[in-house]
C-alpha cells in the first residue's frame, strides 16, 4: 500500500499509459499524474475551478472532457474543460446550459460526447442533455429530451447505435439524440428496488452487467444482451457479498472484477467493509472469491485497469492511499509479448501486430481506456477481436462498427491458452491524431445561484401577507409553488397564476438558495410585467416602477411584455449558507391583462471550500430504549474536520449536554442511549475546535421504557450459511462460532427477485439454509411475538430452545426437506412466553427448508416484538 497526498476520486488512464487523477471537496482541483512503470507521482496544472463531482470521457484524439464541477453538495458548476495528456494543458470550453454535479459523459460513435444528468447551481436537476461537438467547438442541446435522472446514470452505446441508460433506476431508458432528442422506455430490470450506489459494465459487445447497490445493499446481479431482438434483463448468480459503492472493472480475459464497497446501510459505512475481491466469469456466470484487499474502498473509491493488466485500487472518502492488485492470470506462467503494433488504425482494417508468441495466442481483446468515478467507469468497454496467426505475428481485424468501438484509444491485449495477457499496446481507432491549439478560456461568468425556470413559492391570493413577508424567517410553507415563468395572460407561463377581477395589485414570490464562499460580484436579471421589487435577505436590492410597497398600491406605469431588467448586487448583501430572495410583482392598474415573473441570479465567490457536517443516522422519528446502543452516522464536507463533539438534547434542542467531547472523525459513533425519557430527543455533532460547524438530527426521536418494543425488524442483518452442508449440532447455540458465515439484510433468499440478499442456489436445491442473529437484552422478558417470512418450512430457536416451527414434519435433520411446498412466501405469526430469553446476550437461530430438491425459491425474514416484565 502506498500513501498519496489526496484521495483519488476521479481516475483516468491516459493514452500515454499514465494515470491522471483528482480528488474530493476542497482538494478537487489538485490533479496529479502517476506513472505505473516508475511509480513517479507529480502534480499537474489545475483546471482553474473545482472539478470534483464532474463527469468525464475521452475524445477520439485522446483528450479528456471534464464536464461540470463542485460548488457544494447537490450544486454543480456549468463549466467544461479539455485536458490534453500530450501537452499537459487544460482548455476551457463554452459553458454548458447550466451546472452539472454528478453527470455522466459518453463518447458517441461519431466522436461527439453526450452529457446527461447532474444537479444545477440551485440544486435542482439539470433535465436537458447536451452534446459537445468537437468539430464545431460548440454544444448541441437536446431540448425535447427533458427528464430528471439519477446521479451518474449508467449510459452505454448499443450495437444498434442507441443510447441506453441501464440504471440505477428500475425502468431503463433509451435516448434518441437526433434533432431535439427524445427518451423512450427500455427493458425493466428484475430487481425490486433501486440500485443506487451499485455498479455497471459493458462486458462484451452489447452485453451489460449490473451489480449490487440499494440501501441496505444487495448482492443481486443482472445481465442484458442488447443484440437480442427483444433485449431482456436476466438475473444470474449473485455476488457472494452484499455491496454498495463498489467498482466493476473489465479484465483482459473478459472477466469482471468487483472490488470494495460496504455491506452496511448508509452512503458510506466503513464499519461494514467489503475487503473481499470477487471475479465474475461471463462464460460460466459464476463468481470466484480472490485475495482480500487490505484497505477499505467505499464511497469515492476508484478501480482502473492498467496497461500491464494489473488493477489500480485507490481512494475512498478521506482515504489517501492506493494499492495495485495482480489478478490470478499473472501467476500462470510467462506472458506473451508484443514487439510492434500500429499506433492508429481505421475501422475494419486488417492490421499487423508482431509477437514471438503468435502460435500460442488464443485470444485478442481490447478495452477502452478507463475514466471512472463514483462506482461507474464512463469510458470502459470490452471487445474480442478476430485474428489469424502467422510466423512472427498476428493479423488482427479492427472493429468495423463504431457503435461497438466508439473512436478513441484502446488497450490491445494478446492472451495465451492459459489466459495470461501481454502488456497492452495502446492503439487509436478513428478520430484525428492532432489536437487543436489551446484557446483562451472564456471569461469567468460565475455560477448561477438561481436559474431562469427555477421553482418558486408564490402567493397570488390578493391578500396582504404582512410586513415581514420578505424576511428570511417568514413562514411560506402554506404558499403554493411552481416553476417559472410564472404569470398569466400571455400563454408562455409554466405556472399559471390566478387573475382576480379587478386584477390584484401585488403578487409575491420567495426562494431560498445556498452559497459556499463569500460573494465577490453578483448580477441579477429579472423578467417582470409590470413593476418589480426584489429583496435579498430582507433588504431591498432592486426596484423598478414600484415607489410604494403597500399591497393595494399599483405599479407606477406599465412595462413591455416580459420586460427584462438587470442590476448588480454588492457582495456584502449575501451571506455564506442559506440566502432568501423575495420578490413582489405589481400590476400597472386594475384592468391589466397579463403578469409575468422569472429571475436569474449569477454570482462569483472567493472559491474557498468550507467544511460542513451532515447527520445521516438517526434522522428522527425513531423510538429508542435506555441502555441500547445506537450507531450514529454522519458525512463530512471538506477535509479540515479532524474530531467531532457528540451532544444530546432531551428538549428539542433548547439545551445540550456533551456525550463525548472528542471523537475521531470516522463518520461513526456508538452511543449508549441514556435513561432520559423524552419525545423530544435530538443529537448534534460539531467540530470539536470550531463549534459553528455542526449538524442536528432532522427531527426529534423518542426514548421510552414502554414494556413493549421491537427487538428485531424486517430488513435487519442476519448471518447465514447457504453452502448446503450440515453446520453441526450446536449451530443454534449461543456459543457457536459463526464469524465465517456471510451476512446480509433481509429479505434473504433467491428465486423471487425481491431479495436484498440473494443466497446461493444449489442443484439439486439444498434442503436447509441457516440464519443466526444475536441481540442484547437489559431486562427480563415476559412475552414475545414473532412474525416470520418463510418459503418453505421454518424452525426457530432462542438460545438453543426450539420455540416455533411450521412445515417441518419430516424432521430437523439437515438433509430432510420441508413437509409442504408453498407457492409464495408466507408470513407466519406466533406468541411465545419469555422464558427462553435471558438478560444479556441472546441468539435467534432459524432453519429454513425447501419443499423438495426441485424447489425454485427460498425466502426468509423475521420481526420480533418483546414485552418486558
Amino acid at each position: 500500500m502506498q500513501r498519496w497526498p489526496y484521495s483519488a476520486v476521479h481516475t483516468h488512464l491516459l493514452p500515454t499509459g499514465k494515470v491522471m487523477w483528482f480528488s474530493e471537496f476542497a482538494d478537487g482541483d489538485k490533479p496529479h499524474l502517476w506513472d505505473p512503470d516508475t511509480n513517479e507521482l507529480r502534480p499537474i496544472p489545475p483546471a482553474g475551478y473545482n472539478i470534483f463531482c464532474a463527469g468525464h470521457a475521452f475524445l477520439p484524439d485522446g483528450r479528456l472532457l471534464v464536464a461540470g464541477g463542485h460548488i457544494a453538495d447537490d450544486s454543480g458548476l456549468p463549466y467544461a474543460s479539455l485536458y490534453d495528456p500530450f501537452k499537459n494543458t487544460w482548455t476551457r470550453l463554452p459553458n454548458m446550459n447550466a451546472g452539472r454535479w454528478y453527470p455522466t459523459v459518453t463518447t458517441l460513435p461519431n466522436g461527439d460526447l453526450l452529457v446527461v444528468g447532474g444537479a444545477k447551481e440551485d440544486r435542482s436537476k439539470n433535465l436537458i442533455p447536451q452534446i459537445w461537438q468537437p468539430a464545431k467547438n460548440s454544444w448541441r442541446t437536446l431540448s425535447d429530451a427533458r427528464l430528471e435522472l439519477m446521479y451518474y446514470p449508467w449510459m452505454f452505446v448499443t450495437p444498434a447505435g442507441k443510447y441506453l441508460m441501464a440504471g440505477y433506476w428500475k425502468p431503463t431508458r433509451y435516448l434518441d439524440i437526433s434533432g431535439a432528442g427524445a427518451w423512450s422506455v427500455g427493458p425493466r430490470t428484475n430487481y425490486a428496488s433501486s440500485r443506487n450506489a451499485g455498479s455497471a459494465a459493458m462486458y462484451d459487445e452489447g452485453k451489460v452487467i449490473i451489480t449490487g447497490g440499494d440501501n441496505p445493499p444487495t448482492n443481486n446481479v443482472e445481465v442484458i444482451d442488447l443484440n437480442a431482438a427483444t433485449p431482456t434483463w436476466r438475473t444470474v448468480a449473485p455476488m457472494r457479498y452484499v455491496r454498495r459503492q463498489h467498482n466493476s472493472t473489465m479484465l483482459p480475459d473478459g472477466t469482471v472484477l468487483v472490488t470494495g464497497g460496504h455491506s452496511g446501510p448508509g452512503t458510506d459505512n466503513p464499519k461494514y467493509p467489503r475487503y473481499e475481491t470477487e471475479l465474475w466469469d461471463p462464460v460460466t456466470e459464476k463468481w470466484t472469491e480472490l485475495e482480500r484487499a487490505s484497505a477499505y474502498r467505499g464511497y469515492h473509491s476508484t478501480t482502473l485497469l492498467l496497461p500491464d493488466a494489473r488493477v489500480l485500487s485507490a481512494g475512498s472518502r478521506g482515504v489517501k492511499t492506493m494499492q495495485v492488485f495482480s489478478p490470478p492470470y499473472l501467476f500462470k506462467g510467462a506472458r506473451p509479448t508484443i514487439t510492434a503494433a500500429p499506433t492508429a488504425i481505421a475501422y475494419g482494417e486488417n492490421f499487423r501486430v508482431s509477437t514471438p508468441d503468435a502460435v500460442a495466442i488464443s485470444k485478442v481483446s481490447w478495452i477502452r481506456l478507463g475514466s471512472v468515478t463514483h462506482a461507474f467507469d464512463e469510458n470502459q468497454r470490452f471487445m474480442r477481436l478476430r485474428f489469424t496467426a502467422s510466423s512472427g505475428g498476428l493479423t488482427i481485424t479492427a472493429p468495423a462498427n463504431p457503435n461497438l468501438a466508439p473512436p478513441g484509444h484502446y488497450m490491445l491485449f494478446l492472451l495465451n491458452a492459459r489466459g495470461v495477457p501481454s502488456v497492452a499496446k495502446i492503439i487509436r481507432i478513428g478520430g484525428s491524431a492532432t489536437t487543436p491549439p489551446p484557446t483562451d478560456p472564456p471569461p469567468q461568468t460565475g455560477f448561477t445561484a438561481v436559474a431562469f425556470g427555477s421553482e418558486w413559492r408564490y402567493d397570488d391570493r390578493n391578500v396582504d401577507p404582512g410586513p415581514s413577508w420578505m424576511a428570511p424567517t417568514f413562514n411560506d410553507a402554506g404558499w403554493k409553488k411552481g416553476p417559472a415563468q410564472l404569470g398569466f395572460g400571455e400563454n408562455d407561463e409554466r405556472t399559471k397564476l390566478q387573475a382576480t377581477t379587478p386584477k390584484q395589485p401585488s403578487v409575491y414570490f420567495r426562494r431560498k438558495f445556498e452559497l459556499h464562499g463569500m460573494v465577490e460580484t453578483a448580477r441579477l436579471e429579472v423578467i417582470h410585467d409590470d413593476g418589480v421589487a426584489v429583496f435579498l435577505n430582507g433588504t431591498q436590492v432592486f426596484s423598478r416602477l414600484v415607489p410604494d410597497l403597500a399591497h393595494a398600491a399599483y405599479a407606477l406605469g406599465a412595462s413591455a411584455d416580459n420586460n427584462v431588467s438587470t442590476t448588480s448586487i454588492p457582495g456584502a448583501r449575501f451571506k455564506e449558507g442559506e440566502n432568501t430572495l423575495a420578490v413582489v410583482v405589481k400590476q400597472a392598474n386594475a384592468t391589466s391583462t397579463d403578469l409575468s415573473f422569472d429571475l436569474e441570479l449569477k454570482v462569483t465567490t472567493d472559491g474557498m471550500q468550507h467544511d460542513a457536517l451532515f447527520f445521516e443516522a438517526p434522522m428522527g422519528g425513531e423510538v429508542m430504549r435506555p441502555g441500547s446502543v445506537q450507531q450514529l452516522q454522519w458525512m463530512t464536507h471538506g477535509s479540515g474536520v479532524d474530531a467531532v463533539e457528540v451532544q444530546f438534547s432531551s428538549d428539542d434542542g433548547a439545551s445540550w449536554r456533551t456525550v463525548e467531547a472528542t471523537v475521531s472523525n470516522t463518520g461513526f459513533y456508538e452511543w449508549t442511549v441514556p435513561n432520559t425519557l423524552t419525545t423530544q430527543g435530538r443529537l448534534r455533532i460539531r467540530d470539536a475546535s470550531r463549534p459553528d460547524i455542526s449538524d442536528v438530527t432532522d427531527a426529534a426521536f423518542t426514548i421510552s421504557t414502554s414494556p413493549r418494543f421491537q427487538a428485531i425488524a424486517f430488513g435487519e442483518y442476519w448471518r447465514f450459511d447457504d453452502r448446503g452442508v450440515d453446520p453441526g449440532p450446536r449451530w443454534n447455540q449461543l456459543d457457536f462460532e459463526d464469524k465465517e458465515w456471510r451476512s446480509g439484510p433481509g429479505k434473504l433468499g433467491y428465486g423471487d427477485g425481491d431479495e436484498h440478499t440473494v443466497l446461493s442456489k444449489n442443484t439439486p436445491s439444498q434442503p436447509s439454509v441457516y440464519f443466526r442473529k444475536k441481540l442484547t437484552l437489559l431486562e427480563p422478558i415476559r412475552s414475545a411475538n414473532l412474525r416470520v417470512l418463510h418459503d418453505d418450512g421454518v424452525a426457530i430457536w432462542v438460545n438453543g430452545r426450539l420455540v416455533y416451527s411450521r412445515f417441518m414434519d419430516n424432521g430437523l435433520a439437515h438433509d430432510a426437506y420441508a413437509s409442504n411446498a408453498v407457492k409464495d412466501p408466507l408470513t407466519s405469526s406466533a406468541t411465545l412466553d419469555g422464558s427462553p430469553f435471558v438478560v444479556g446476550e441472546n441468539v435467534i437461530a432459524v432453519m429454513v427448508k425447501q419443499g423438495n430438491a426441485a424447489s425454485s425459491d427460498v425466502s426468509f425474514d423475521l420481526e420480533l416484538n418483546l414485552e418486558t416484565k
